[in-house]
Order: C-alpha cells, then sequence, then structure tokens
C-alpha cells in the first residue's frame, strides 16, 4: 500500500513519477495557460494535479505518465483482446465486471478475492513505470479498458483488429455523475467548484477527457463502420433489462452461457450488491488516497433520471439546445427518462439500436393501462414471471375512501422496510410522478410501479397497491435502489 502524497509530493517518489515526455507529444497544462482565454476554464485546469494535454485532450497526471501515452499509437492489439471504452462515468466499472464474470463462465467465486482493477486493466492509467511492458506480458485473453478519445487509442485499436464494448450514458445523468466523481478523486483535484460551473465546463468541452459529444459520437460511427467488432450499449440498457443485456454481450464475445449463469452474474452485478462489494466498489485500493469517499461514495445511486435534482429549468433548456444540435443527424437516440427508456426497450428489445417504430407512435400507448401496455408490447423473458406494471394519472375512485389521507411516505413502505432516502429514490426513478402531498380529496395524479406475476392480482396493503412495489434490491427491469 502507498499514498498519492507519498509518489507525488515526496521528493523520494517525485523522482519516480517526475513529468518526463520524450517525444515532446504531452505538455504540462501549466505552459498552457497563456492559451487559454476563459477564466472559468483555467481556474479549472489549475485543479487538476499535474494535469497535462496530450494532442489537445486534458489528461489527469496522477498514474497516466507521459511515457505511457506516447507509447499508445504503436501498442500492439492481439485478436483476443477486449476493450471496455466509455466516457468517465458512463458505468465502465459496472461493464467490467460484467465482462469478467462471463470470462469466468458466470463462476462469482472466482472473482470473489480479486480486485477488479486486477481483473480488467486500464489502458492509460496505471504504474508510473513499466506500464505498458505489464501489459504486453499478460497473457490473452486480455481484459482492458479506457476512457480515450477514438483518436487517442492505438492505432490497431482504432483498426478494429479486436472486440470493443462501447457504453454510453445519457449525457444529463453522465454530467452529474462526473461531477460527483471529481468531488472524490484526488487525481482530478477533489473539485470544490459549484454545480453551474461545472455542468458549462461539460457543456464546453473543457473537462478531463474532453468532450462528451466528441467521445461518443466518434465511437458512434466507429461501430457504424465495424459492427462485427464494435458493440455499441447505453447505461441505460443495462438498467432496463440486465439480464438480456449480459446475454447480448455474452454472444458478442462469443462466450454463450447457460441461462443459470446469466441469472448469477445480474445478481452479483446489481446495484446493491455491486455497491457493497469491497472488489469493484473502490474502498479498497493498492493506493490508499485514490478516492475521498467521506461525503459521497464512488457507487452512489446509480440511478436513470437524477439529473431532475441538479438541472434548473433553464439549464435544462440551454443542455436540451445544445443536445439538439450536437446529436443532429447522428441516428442516436438518447433517453433521459425511465419511462422512455422503459417503453423503447418493450417496444424494441433496444434503445440503441434502430427501431422500426418511433417512439411517438408509443406515447400513444395508455400507461395505466396494463392490458393495453401488454397487448401493445411483449415483455422481455426476464420481466415475464413478475411483470413490471404501471398505473398513471390514477383517478380518486382507485383509492379506498379510507386512504385518502394516507401519508405518500407510506407508499413505499415494502414488507415493514425503510429504504434510506426511498422517496428521493423513487423520485428520481420517476416512479412517482408529479407525487403531491395528499388530503381530503385523495391523490390527484400519482405514478405506482407495482410487482406482481402476470397471473396474480396485485395485493392490498393499507388499501393500496404496495406490497410488491419495485424493491431495488433485485433485477427487475427498472434495477436497483
Amino acid at each position: 500500500m502507498f499514498s498519492l502524497k507519498f509518489l507525488y509530493e515526496n521528493p523520494i517518489g517525485a523522482l519516480i513519477t517526475k513529468h518526463r515526455s520524450r517525444k515532446g507529444e504531452v505538455v504540462r497544462a501549466s505552459k498552457c495557460f497563456s492559451s487559454i482565454s476563459d477564466p472559468l476554464w483555467e481556474s479549472y485546469v489549475r485543479s487538476i494535479p499535474q494535469a497535462q494535454y496530450y494532442r489537445n485532450v486534458l489528461m489527469q497526471g496522477y498514474f497516466v505518465p507521459p511515457s505511457i501515452l506516447e507509447g499508445l499509437e504503436n501498442f500492439e492489439i492481439r485478436p483476443h483482446d477486449i476493450f471496455i471504452i466509455t466516457y468517465p462515468k458512463s458505468g465502465t466499472t459496472w461493464t467490467e465486471e460484467i465482462i469478467s464474470l462471463i470470462y469466468n463462465g458466470g463462476d462469482t467465486k472466482k472473482v470473489q478475492k480479486k480486485l477488479l482493477i486486477f481483473r480488467v486493466h486500464h489502458l492509460e492509467v496505471g504504474r508510473p513505470i513499466g506500464h505498458l511492458r505489464f501489459l504486453r506480458k499478460l497473457r490473452s485473453p486480455r481484459l482492458m479498458a479506457t476512457h480515450l478519445p477514438l483518436d487517442l487509442i492505438p492505432k490497431q485499436l482504432r483498426e478494429a483488429q479486436c472486440k470493443v464494448i462501447y457504453v454510453m450514458r445519457n449525457p444529463k445523468d453522465n454530467v452529474v455523475s462526473y461531477y460527483h466523481h471529481h468531488q472524490i478523486s484526488t487525481s482530478l483535484g477533489n473539485y470544490t467548484g459549484s454545480w453551474d460551473d461545472f455542468l458549462t465546463l461539460f457543456l464546453k468541452g473543457h473537462l478531463v477527457y474532453g468532450s462528451w459529444f466528441d467521445h461518443v459520437l466518434s465511437y458512434w460511427k466507429f461501430h457504424q463502420q465495424h459492427p462485427e467488432k464494435v458493440l455499441f450499449i447505453s447505461y441505460e440498457e443495462l438498467k432496463m433489462d440486465l439480464e438480456r443485456m449480459i446475454e447480448r454481450i455474452a454472444n458478442f464475445l462469443d462466450r454463450p452461457l447457460h441461462p443459470e449463469a446469466i441469472k448469477n452474474i445480474a445478481h452479483h452485478c446489481s446495484f446493491d450488491q455491486m455497491k457493497n462489494n469491497n472488489m469493484v466498489n473502490r474502498e479498497q485500493l493498492p493506493v490508499t488516497d485514490f478516492f475521498n469517499m467521506s461525503h459521497t461514495k464512488f457507487m452512489r445511486k446509480g440511478i436513470i433520471g437524477d439529473w431532475k435534482n441538479y438541472f434548473t429549468p433553464e439549464q435544462n433548456e440551454t443542455f436540451e439546445k445544445v443536445c439538439k444540435e450536437k446529436m443532429a443527424g447522428s441516428g442516436l437516440h438518447l433517453v433521459f427518462e425511465p419511462s422512455d427508456a422503459y417503453k423503447r426497450m418493450q417496444a424494441h428489445g433496444r434503445i440503441i439500436d434502430s427501431p422500426n417504430r418511433s417512439c411517438e407512435e408509443l406515447d400513444s400507448v395508455s400507461d395505466h393501462n396494463y392490458n393495453e401496455l401488454e397487448s401493445e408490447t411483449k415483455l422481455s423473458d426476464t420481466a415475464t414471471s413478475c411483470a413490471t406494471h404501471i398505473y398513471a394519472q390514477l383517478p380518486n375512485k382507485d383509492f379506498p375512501e379510507t386512504e385518502r389521507n394516507t401519508k405518500r411516505s407510506d407508499v413505499l413502505a415494502v414488507n415493514g422496510n425503510e429504504y434510506l432516502e426511498n422517496l428521493e429514490f423513487a423520485e428520481n426513478m420517476n416512479l412517482y410522478e408529479s407525487i403531491r402531498e395528499t388530503s381530503n380529496t385523495g391523490f390527484s395524479e400519482s405514478v405506482f410501479v407495482s410487482k406482481f406475476s402476470k397471473s396474480q392480482e396485485p395485493k392490498e396493503h393499507n388499501g393500496q397497491c404496495t406490497n410488491d412495489i419495485i424493491d431495488y434490491t433485485d433485477n427487475s427491469i427498472y434495477g436497483q435502489i
């Protein structure tokens, strides 16, 4: 065990980590301040310890020595290598654990005592000395990950000489997660700036690893050029139907799994399991001070729609405008709401793939009428036995007269258990839309999500269909709380 403070601030450690760019391709950011005209941008760059630019992309300094970056172009790719590529905070760790388990046949016992960082190796972040040499000596198949933009990955990887899995997360949730990640990451300066400033930097593409839009769209085109070698999936797809996506990934990797193995992986990779698993949650690392998790964890919420707790209406309007301009003509579909992701998955089985039907056709489906929804869309295999039912804008008559004064927090009681921030999570996930405090007039507008067998009527709990409201500790179609 060692610390960043020793490696980068102690005179002995500094001898190892001293910035050395032999080819001159990596430039210390401190030499670029004169060319940065935006004070906000300059302030952010100054906050990143030993920040550097590699081919005009801002990179962290800790554990990303120039020797690694300058050796990437000619790094040899093997046919059986597997690369997980993401913009930061898009589901990288999640996907790494899934793929690691796929390569272990779904046997979770094989990964119980080995840190994920020793099973899936990061391409550009690693040992201050000898990292690329270490990667070259690994036996095949090598499982590797990177956040690098397409232009900066090895030449043979750009030529699609091995299989790649790219994971995209909708940019609104992505920027929120990246904001919190900056706060806990010592290598990113434990960001102390405001949310407003961070969002501005994100939209301008000034953060570490550059523009989300450039990153995603270049790899989207890469996937279209090499569909047999590049699988393009989304965080939202993993949330909506984890088992089916695990099966899809395994088949893409030519590692088909038995249904029981898929279920084992899905359970192991549920958010609740992951956040409490020290092999993946970054709470046990060889570097003691890589993260400061005193205020929030590396695995924070893992939900769709958390952006609503941060974006002001004005920020959302600006973001939508930029997003529309950047994504125009790409054919890449984004979803920002769990309900939209649900509809698309139910209708097409995917969010990313170009559908045969548009989402507009689904807007006419009455969410609260399950019979219409079931006839309009086919439930996935993983949701057949415990279908997810959505009741939207329930009329007052659906609530017994005696229950019209029920507190809204009671609706979230599951088997008598109280969940930390359960109401906040439910609102974040849009399980409840426009929740209002009840009065003598009852609920005027609510959404209830109840999970039960198609052949089983919903049970009543205190007069309400709440006994089976989704407990996010299982692998339901909505994922995890």
